[in-house]
Order: C-alpha cells, then structure tokens, then sequence
C-alpha cells in the first residue's frame, strides 16, 4: 500500500488531479495534505489553497534540512493554482520547470524586523529534532496490564501513579509532572486496575475542551481494557444533554460510572447531590482536581468555584460511609504561592502529600518582538503564519479578539482553521476538538479556553498576537506545542497596549480590609449555628452589607470573595454539607423533580458552611490585620509575577532562568528543584547556544502509605526481627527451579508489595509480569535494582523482597541493607558472599537468616 509521502506527494502534483489519493501518511503533516487533494480531486479543482501553501512550506523545509541538501517540487501552472507571486508570499522561490510546471523551494525565514541573532526562524522546527531525554522506566506490571502501556514515560510518572493508588484514604496528593510527562495516567489508572463497575473518580478540569478531551482518551482506554462492556458517557459539559445527564447520576448511585470528567463548577453545584449519595454509599474513590494551579491563579478573580471545591471536599469526607476517598491536586506549573494555597484549602498539611518531578520543557523555542502599531503588527502576525510550521495555535486573551482574527485569517484565504473560546457552544466544542486531534484542522484561533491539557501531540507552532497575563499562564499556553518531544515554536508579537492588558487582567481582585470586616460582620450577624461550639456555622451570601443598597449576584460574589479571602488566611475553613433529597427518582421523573425544586436548590447553593478558626474574627483590628496581611502577600506575588512578565518580553534573561525562580521551592517538605532546559530563546542565541542537556529531576514517591500488618509474618517465624533485613537462603536446586514461586508466597501470604530484581532477572523470568494478580488487591511494584544502586531506593514504607541474582559474581549492593522497611526479606544465593567480610558466607552472619526449608516449612504451617 502507497504511503503519502514526499516521493508520492510529487507523484500526486504530476497526476493531479488524476491518480488515487494513498489513504495512509506518513505523518500528520502529509495527512493534511492528503485531505486537501481528496477533497480537490472530488470538487475537480484546487480547494484550500492557503493552506496548501503552508503545508508545502512545511514538508519541503523539512525534506530540505534533512536531506542537507535544496528540496524540490514541481507543482502544476493552472487555473486555481497559485500563482509565482503566492508560493512566494509563503517563503518559496518558484521557477519555470522544463515540463511547464512551477519549481517551488522553500527557503529560510528572515524577516527584516527580528534580530540578526535570532534569524533565521523555525528552521530547528521544521528539522523537527527530537530535544526530549528518553527517560521512560519498565512499567509496573498491574498497571501495564490495566492500561495496555508498556513504559512509564518518566519516573515521575511513575512515583505519581505509585503515590496516588498508595495513598492513604482521607489523604491528599499534591502531583507536579511538566505537560507531556503523563500526568493524565494517575488519575486514570486507579479506575482502570479496578474492574468495570464500583467506586468513582470524580475529575475536576477547568474548560469544556479538557473534559471532553479527556473524556475521549479515556473511553479509549476503557474499550481497550474491557472490550465487551459498552462505555458510558464520560465527561459532564454545560452541552450535555438532559438524558445523559440522568443517566449519568444515575451511573453513579449505581457503582457503574467508574469515572467522570466535570467542571469545579458542575461538581459545586448540579452534580452536588448525587456525589454526596455516592459518598453515602461507599462508592465515591478518588476527586481530582487537574489543573489545581487555577485553585490559586483564578480562584480571586475569575473561578471562585475552584476555591469552593475544599469545602465541598470537606463536606463529602464527611459524608462518607466507610473508607474517604483521596484527594489529587495536579498541575504542570506549581509555584510556592499555588503550593501554599492549596495546602490551606485542602489540608491539612498533616495529611497533605507531595510528589514532584520538574524539568523545564526543551522543546519550545522563544521569539518575542513588540509592535505598537495595531496594523502593522496583524501584517506581521500574518507574515509569521504564512512562514510557521504546521499545526499552529494563535492564542489571544479576548474572545472578541479571537472572533476577529478568525475573520481576518478567513479572508486571508484559510479554510482549515477553526475559533475556540468560552462563549463556543458545546457542540461546536465537540467538533472541534475531534477535527483538531484527527488533522482536519491546522490551526485554532484561542483564548485560554483551548488547550489545557489536550494531548494533540504534533503541534509545532504556538504564536501569541497578546501577552499572557503571567508567565505561568503563557508557559502554559506554550506547553501545547512539542508534547511528541521535538522543537517547537513560541512566537509572541505583542504591542504596549497588550502589555497593559495583561497588567490589568492580573491585578488581583481582592475585597478591602474595612468592606471585608463589614461583609463578614454582616453574614456572622445572620448565621445559623449548626454545631454546639458555634464554630460551624451557616452563611447566607445573598446578605447586603448596611452601606450597600439590594441583593444582587455581584453582592453574593464577593461574600463568597471575603469567605474564601478568609479561608485563605487560614481565618476559617470552608465545608458543605448534604442536601436534603425529598425522594429518589429515575429517568425523566427525576429530572422533573429536580426542575420543581429549583428554588429549593436556589436557596441550598445561596449558602455557605464554614468553620471558624480565629478565635477574635469579630475583633475588627484583628481581622483586618489577618485580611492587610494576606492581601499584601498576594499583592506581592502578584508584583514579582509583572515583574519577570516584564523580563519576559524584553529578552534579556534566559527564559529557563526565569521559569525556574518561577516554579523552585524550598518550604520544608514541599521542596521542588527544577531542572532547566530551554531549546532557545533571545539570550542564548545572542550567547550562541542552547540549553538542553539539563539533568535527570529527582522523583521520589511517598513514604507514609500505612503500615502493614506483620502478624502473619510473625506467626509464621516468630525468632526473626523485623527491624533488620531477613537473609533468605537459596539452595542451588531452588535457584535452577526460580525463585518465583517463593516470590509467590511472600506477595499472597506474608505482605509483601515491592519486589526488586535485577534487570537480567526480570528479561528471563517473564512470569514475574503476572506475580501481581497473586496480591489480595493485585497491586505489587516491581523496582530495578540496578536504577536503585544509582539514585536511591524507593521511599514506600511497603512490605518488601529484594532478589540478588549475581551470587559470587559481584558484591551484594550496600543500599539493601541500610533501608528502612517494615519488612525486607532479601533473597540470595546460599554461596553469597558477606560484603563486609568476603571471605564468609553472608548466610552465616548471624540469627536473621532464613533457610530455604525453613521459610517452606513455616508458609505451610
């Protein structure tokens, strides 16, 4: 079968538009092409014209740097075709060929406005070369077999899956992996070990986009990992029909909706109720909360409802009936600032976790260039457009912006594009998304409505025609470009205006100290105790402060801004409580009951439950004290924010040395180093280098995940201690017959739930990949001794079995014996040497040793 490629791809020029279309390409780029000369051959003439310029751009670029040598095509002189002055438009020189045709090259990009140190431009990206350290790790085998993945893609990844299903019930995990490193994983596979029906992931994400993204991917999973079962709808959208959604809850009071993706604003309000009957009933797992960066960056401003998500969390544990569910927090860029937020609202730090595995992204490469004049700088986003590689994403901040560029873009000529932003109705938003992950668009106009954590894997370009109000936000929005690991493009053409913009948007939106005081005196005035102490109370948000005149929606919102400014201050702390269910009803019974209830469910989410904890809230020098305070740390995070915003744009600073002062934190127990790559920004091509050789990020998982019970160890050989490493003696008959079956008992009977075995090991002892589904609850890590020996044991106080395969041949590694571990049974060859007296048997250094016969004898007893 013909493949589309550059070879046919002139095959096609020649025949056009006779000769079958291959139906298979060779990559994303020649898909689009594809697609463009099936739909001109089916209309008898050139359609998308514009585009095709671009993509030819892009694949004889490409074919150029990596042949070393001038790529060619020659491409039909007819009616419909471009003309020599459009291939030239778009960065190519176009000669008469001796057949008649045009000989198009595409040459480099240098446009006369950028520096001489940062020309030419894209060429790293068109190469398309591969920057991204392979870093991928074996995975554990149960979690391999519920998701059909063969790698973790990078040790932290993996510690972040390991953390979230060991994680103790009640606990909260705080997950930080940059965009590509998998992050989506650990919330899936928890669903996925379990079988197709019982408790639920719930899965905050902030945008419509996300949640049926997400959505998407994971119904894939599901069919893979149970072909007969028929998935359910997966993801709770404004658009969702009223049918789904009835089905959908009742999923849920049913144990057979294993996950569901859904807005902080959904799960705050229409979903409420049905999650707290799920917590009632034992079924509700997991809350994640994807994204959780906005629980610190628009929780003031823009989504409240993220910062309402701790005390509807509050209300749900408390709700539940048997073990609470876990708590995920997960996000590519974690500042201090996001860290200490979300530690406030959803600790407490007693039992708030951390796993952090940064490294800065070294695909993306940075062009900044200013432009005052408002036509001048559209001519030069549009000359950007027609040079940059293909798929693009042009991000502005207003969806009145986006609206206009989508016009301007369409009367340039392009035809495979779309527009993506808060206002997009919901079945657009469906479409588009599903066009833009199998290639039928090449761009998307966007605000930031678009992209968070879409994994459309070959996006080359990200061009910015405004500023980002943060550098946390714009290192967001280019981390959608290069998530395959090759080069990327950021490109920012922003004038002083937008730079003003930005600043505004940024400005936090706090309420006052004096107006903070009166707004919460007021509510205190009208709550309704629910506890004998007084310290749980209920707010009612509709009441008016005496100097303010009525009742309106923008009152209400900012009694929930001075709630939530207070629960950041660590003032009170924000709950919710079950509503009140009259009767249960199914189908369109319930969806009846619950539209004459409206003003019943009005009144419900018109109040607050919080609970104080500042003993002198009603002591206005106090309060306002506590409120000057927080308002002033925010003020000054928000300054230091402008202020690399600002060495941002100018250039000046190395744009990895700015993320990392961004994203390092050194509070105690919250540490996170970062390590800095950068594929290229205005310093280092002025220094004449890049930066993306960067070190390996640490990864470590949780230490406390509840220790197991040792009685039965301890029944079985009551003279061993356990507080040191248990020698257990192969004879060599046992080492020739494996040591898998004794591996077997330890997993099923004695606790165990972390093997480590040499990587010869576990290449010839393949069964070792089942030894899981010997575990009670099939989960059993499986470590490689020798990635150990280099950076460390894991951290999980898990019952453990170490196998040393080598014998005589090299010494025992030191590391095994030094580990804390409730238990640790080290399995050896009889002849072992002691490493620290070779010339004895480790076997004889003393009384916690354990003889092949004797650890048969005492399992079967």
């Amino acid at each position: 079968m013909t493949v589309l490629d550059f070879s046919s791809l002139q095959r096609l020029f020649d025949a056009f538009p006779d000769g079958p279309i291959p139906s298979r390409a060779e990559d994303g780029v020649f898909d689009r092409l594809g697609q463009i000369l099936a739909a001109s051959r089916a209309a008898g003439r050139l359609v998308c014209q514009t585009d095709l310029m671009a993509l030819v751009r892009h694949v004889l670029r490409r074919h150029s740097l990596h042949a070393s040598q001038p790529a060619l095509l020659a491409v039909p002189v007819a009616q419909g075709w471009p003309t020599r002055e459009g291939w030239e438009q778009f960065g190519m020189r176009a000669q008469s060929g001796s057949t008649g045709r045009w000989l198009i090259e595409a040459r480099p990009w240098r446009p006369a406005w950028v520096a001489d140190s940062d020309n030419p431009i894209f060429e790293d990206v068109f190469a398309e070369h591969h920057v991204r350290l392979n870093w991928v790790r074996p995975i554990d085998p149960f979690v391999g077999e519920a998701s059909r993945f063969a790698d973790y893609v990078s040790p932290g990844q993996r510690e972040a899956v390991r953390s979230a299903i060991l994680l103790p019930p009640g606990e909260t995990l705080i997950v930080g992996l940059p965009t590509g490193s998998g992050k989506s994983l650990v919330a899936q596979a928890p669903m996925l070990i379990g079988g197709p029906e019982g408790s639920l992931s719930v899965c905050v994400v902030p945008t419509t986009a996300l949640a049926i993204d997400q959505a998407r991917q994971t119904a894939d999973l599901l069919k893979a990992r149970f072909p007969n079962r028929e998935v359910p709808p997966l993801a709770w959208f404004s658009g969702l029909d009223e049918g789904a959604r009835v089905a959908i809850k009742r999923a849920i009071r049913e144990g057979r909706q294993r996950i569901l993706y859904c807005s902080p604003e959904a799960i705050t309000g229409a979903l409420l109720p049905t999650l707290y009957e799920c917590a009632k009933s034992g079924l509700l797992a997991y809350l994640v909360i994807d994204e959780a960066h906005l629980v610190s960056q628009w929780g003031d401003g823009f989504r409240p409802a993220f910062q309402m998500l701790a005390g509807v969390r509050r209300g749900l544990l408390g709700a539940c009936a048997g073990p609470p569910f876990k708590t995920l927090l997960m996000s590519a860029t974690l500042t201090p600032d996001t860290v200490r937020t979300i530690e406030t609202l959803f600790g407490p730090a007693r039992t708030t976790r951390m796993v952090a595995s940064i490294y800065l992204r070294p695909e993306p490469q940075y062009w900044f260039h200013r432009e005052d004049d408002a036509q001048t700088k559209t001519q030069k986003v549009l000359e950007a457009l027609r040079h940059a590689p293909r798929p693009f994403i042009l991000y502005v901040t207003e969806r009145r912006d986006a609206r206009r560029w989508l016009r301007i873009l369409k009367a340039e000529g392009y035809a495979r594009l779309d527009c993506f932003h808060g206002e997009t109705r919901s079945s657009d938003k469906v479409a588009i998304i599903d066009s833009w992950a199998h290639n039928r668009l090449d761009g998307i106009v966007a605000t930031s409505a678009f992209g968070v954590g879409i994994d459309k894997r070959d996006v080359r370009t990200i061009i910015h025609a405004a500023v980002p109000e943060t550098l946390d936000r714009f290192y967001q929005e280019v981390g959608r470009g290069g998530r395959d690991g090759r080069c990327s493009a950021a490109v920012m053409i922003y004038s002083a205006e937008d730079r003003g913009a930005a600043s505004q948007i940024a400005s936090p939106s706090l309420i006052g100290e004096e107006l903070g005081y009166e707004r919460w005196d007021a509510m205190y005035a009208h709550a309704e105790p629910v506890d004998p102490t007084g310290h749980l109370m209920r707010l009612d948000l509709s009441v008016v402060p005496p100097r303010l005149r009525r009742q309106t929606d923008y009152n209400a919102a900012w009694n929930m801004r001075t709630l939530i400014m207070m629960a950041r201050a660590g003032m009170l702390d924000l709950e919710s409580e079950a509503p009140e269910r009259i009767a249960q009803f199914e189908s369109e019974a319930e969806a009846a009951f619950e539209l004459r209830n409206e003003e019943h469910w009005g009144r419900y989410f018109g109040q607050v439950l919080v609970r104080v904890k500042e003993g002198a809230h009603r002591d206005k020098e106090v309060f306002d004290a506590i409120i000057s305070q927080e308002r002033t740390r925010t003020f000054e995070a928000a300054k230091a924010g402008e202020a690399m915003l600002d060495a941002l744009l100018d250039g000046r600073v190395e744009v990895s040395a700015l993320l990392d002062r961004l994203y390092r934190n050194h509070a105690d127990g919250r540490s996170v180093a970062v390590s800095k790559a950068c594929g290229g920004c205005p310093q280092h091509r002025r220094e004449g280098g890049v930066h993306t050789h960067y070190a390996e990020p640490a990864a470590f998982g949780i230490e406390q995940v509840g220790r197991p019970d040792a009685g039965t160890w301890r029944s079985h050989f009551p003279h061993l201690d356990l507080g040191a490493p248990i020698i257990l003696a192969l004879p060599k008959d046992a080492e020739e017959d494996g040591v898998l079956p004794i591996l077997g008992d330890l997993v099923a009977l004695l606790g165990v739930r972390e093997v480590s075995v040499t990587r010869l090991f576990r290449s010839q002892n393949v069964d070792i990949e089942a030894l899981h589904k010997r575990a009670p609850d099939g989960v059993l890590l499986v470590q490689d001794l020798e990635e150990e020996e280099v950076r460390g044991p894991t951290s999980y106080q898990l019952a453990r079995a170490s196998v040393w395969d080598a014998g005589e041949q090299q010494p025992i590694p030191m590391f095994l014996f030094g580990m804390d571990r409730p238990l640790h049974v080290i399995l050896v060859a009889a002849t072992t040497p002691d490493p620290w007296h070779p010339q004895r048997r480790l076997i004889d250094t003393g009384g916690n040793v354990l003889s092949f016969d004797q650890f048969k004898s005492g399992v079967r007893a």
